[in-house]
């Protein structure tokens, strides 16, 4: 089991601790947000506020499932220099639990997108460590534990910790765009099949005498106004047919009150809700964060009659464009790998998150039997609905 509220020391001033009731994570809050300001490139999901929602709206807590807190930290010389806030989810009787599963926060349909720990690049490496403390102190049932980082790092803590046996693994491309020069610039230096698309978007607004207008509307008190149409236009753009298929993220009544806790904490201050308007009519919006120097998009939705118009692609371009003079050096264009986002030439990181339990023979074997399982459940299911 998870040992609760010990502190384990490792040199003199490098000490970590396991987090485990809420009181302890409303305590982290000042030495996390202190964190946030120290790291280069911050993601939305590393954010104390970011998972301090996520906790509040989709732990859940039940006779047979329970999701308990195991939030590790890495202190150097009483300093916060990492943060991996975990869910350590039992399934049986609490006491008497058949299988656990220790996981980073997110466990949602994709609303939180990278779950990556928080640290100083110094110790990047020092807090995936903890794992290894996690999986030797499993003692009954089978526990799958969830490595997630980008591939480099994963790869050397899991290839130097024989503690943890990974099963599976899946990758996760990040696109980042880079805002070297000027926007003339940076359209000069883009491949041709998409300065193609940016003359025809332009062009055809031109000849239809459509009058293009970006609007950018900033925290929650201008966002949460126009929250409901953005979930429309959302919803809209998951029924197309004739594009990347993609879910409508918000249908679920959880997800928009996620949202709505985001919008109520101070990550409000970070939120962008940009509004693509032809001729005073909204036709498209996307969702960004402000994290620093770089601007983290996420999803969208536009109105289905506009497609020929590849909105989308505009309201991209638009932001882009807006982005030169608020200082952005960075446009992260999020996870998933399309031609919406490649063709921009952008910047790739590589995610990769593991699958793993300890690291015997009758667990490995446990384990790698319940993912055959769970492959053929899957492939079943989407026969069923062929």
């Amino acid at each position: 089991m998870i040992t609760h509220h010990q502190i384990y020391p490792l040199m003199s001033n490098l000490k970590k601790l396991v987090v485990d009731t809420d009181a302890g994570f409303e305590a982290l809050a000042a030495s996390w947000r202190l964190l946030e300001t120290q790291v280069p490139q911050l993601l939305p999901f590393q954010t104390y506020d970011w998972n301090r929602a996520w906790w509040k709206v989709f732990s859940d807590s039940s006779w047979y499932h329970k999701d308990e807190l195991a939030i590790c930290t890495l202190h150097d010389g009483g300093q916060l220099v990492a943060v991996m806030p975990l869910t350590n989810t039992h399934v049986g009787l609490h006491s008497l639990f058949v299988y656990r599963y220790v996981r980073p926060f997110g466990a949602d349909p994709n609303l939180t997108e990278i779950r990556v720990p928080l640290a100083l690049p110094a110790y990047d490496e020092t807090i995936l460590q903890q794992w290894e403390d996690l999986s030797r102190q499993e003692t009954f049932g089978l526990t799958e534990f969830q490595v997630i980082h980008t591939r480099q790092h994963a790869a050397h803590f899991l290839a130097n910790n024989a503690a943890v046996h990974p099963l599976e693994a899946r990758d996760v491309p990040n696109f980042i765009l880079h805002l070297d020069g000027n926007w003339p610039s940076f359209k000069s230096g883009l491949k041709r099949n998409i300065k193609e698309s940016l003359r025809r978007c332009y062009n055809s607004l031109a000849r239809d005498n459509l009058q293009l207008r970006l609007q950018v509307w900033k925290g929650a008190e201008a966002i949460k106004p126009r929250l409901h149409e953005f979930y429309t236009l959302h919803a809209a753009r998951a029924s197309a047919t004739d594009t990347v298929e993609h879910p409508d993220y918000f249908a679920d009544p959880r997800h928009c009150a996620f949202m709505a806790a985001l919008l109520d904490s101070d990550f409000a201050k970070r939120m962008h809700l940009f509004s693509l308007e032809l001729d005073g009519h909204v036709v498209a919006m996307r969702l960004g964060f402000a994290m620093g120097e770089e601007l983290y998009l996420y999803y969208s939705g536009y109105d289905l009659q506009f497609a020929r118009y590849s909105v989308m692609t505009t309201l991209l371009a638009e932001i882009i464009q807006w982005s030169y003079p608020q200082n952005f050096k960075r446009i992260n264009l999020s996870v998933g790998e399309d031609v919406s986002k490649t063709r921009w030439g952008p910047s790739v990181t590589h995610y990769v998150e593991h699958q793993c339990v300890k690291n015997n023979a009758w667990r490995r074997n446990l384990g790698n039997g319940i993912l055959k399982m769970r492959k053929l459940r899957r492939n079943w299911s989407g026969k069923k609905t062929d």
